[in-house]
């Protein structure tokens, strides 16, 4: 008996409860007054806008400086040189050679007309020859050039009627190639019946660097 009033009571109360709560009145909050919130406009950016680079101000622009060089004067230097008369001849003989060394160590040479045997030929053999001395006014200009000469030689060997037949440059080298030709000796071997003069040609270079070798005495 006890455990079912406790049961009754129980049940009693529960139902007190749910009766309680359906009575009680829902209460909804009612606002009288909305706000609306408007979004705020962004605040206006005070700095001042920079200056764009058209309105930059343009520099004026400065022209290159134009230094005027002095002018340099040509020094020109004439040079007086003695000019050589001397005869030429009516030879008209082609060189033989271009540059000058000694004269080749063995030639041959035709003989001419004039009652010589046109079949015979000469072998020259030069055995005592020398440069010609450098003049002192080329070597103090620094000037080299070439003399072309023709010269006779003797069956003996030596050298006679040096002639100039060009020069370049003229007036300069002449007086001191002639002086050498006239020292040249020869050795001449005729192949023939008779023994004659014999008419070479020779071009002879002269180098102003040659000076210090100039020999004493000989011209």
């Amino acid at each position: 008996m006890g455990a079912l009033a406790i049961t009754l009571a129980v049940f009693v109360f529960i139902q007190s409860l749910i009766e309680g709560s359906q009575r009680e009145d829902i209460e909804l909050a009612v606002y009288e007054e909305v706000t609306i919130l408007r979004d705020l406009p962004e605040p206006e950016d005070d700095t001042e806008p920079e200056d764009s680079p058209e309105d930059a101000p343009v520099e004026p622009e400065l022209e290159p400086l134009q230094v005027a060089t002095p002018a340099v004067a040509e020094v020109t230097q004439e040079l007086q040189m003695p000019v050589l008369d001397l005869a030429m001849g009516d030879l008209a003989i082609n060189a033989v050679g271009d540059t000058w060394a000694a004269p080749a160590a063995q030639g041959a040479a035709s003989f001419g007309s004039g009652g010589q045997d046109a079949r015979g030929f000469v072998e020259v053999v030069p055995y005592n020859t020398r440069k010609p001395n450098v003049p002192e006014v080329a070597w103090e200009n620094k000037i080299s050039g070439w003399v072309l000469v023709a010269f006779t030689v003797t069956p003996e060997g030596a050298t006679r009627n040096v002639r100039i037949l060009d020069a370049r440059p003229r007036g300069v080298f002449e007086e001191k190639v002639i002086a050498a030709v006239e020292d040249w000796r020869y050795t001449l071997s005729f192949k023939g019946k008779q023994r004659s003069n014999l008419v070479l040609t020779q071009r002879v270079e002269v180098h102003w660097e040659d000076y210090p070798q100039n020999l004493p005495n000989v011209d």
